[in-house]
């Protein structure tokens, strides 16, 4: 059974020439915050060959606080 580990990021974005930097930061952040499946396989083999650490990462879901979906 997997265990859902919860971590905190922050990310840094410079924005520039933005009439609404805060707002393309936001979109900037929930893009760059999604992962694929790929990306999780990659870390899931390089962490295989390369870590003392076992275990692999099944998933990985992110929320941006902040981040609206209206118009």
């Amino acid at each position: 059974m997997a265990e859902i580990i919860e971590v905190s990021v922050t990310l840094h974005i410079a924005v520039a020439d933005a009439s609404d930097g805060r707002a393309l930061a936001l979109r900037a952040a929930e893009h760059f915050s999604h992962v694929s499946h790929a990306q999780i396989a990659a870390f899931n083999e390089v962490n295989r060959v390369h870590s003392a650490d076992h275990g692999t990462v099944e998933a990985v879901t992110s929320i941006v606080a902040g981040a609206g979906r209206g118009s």
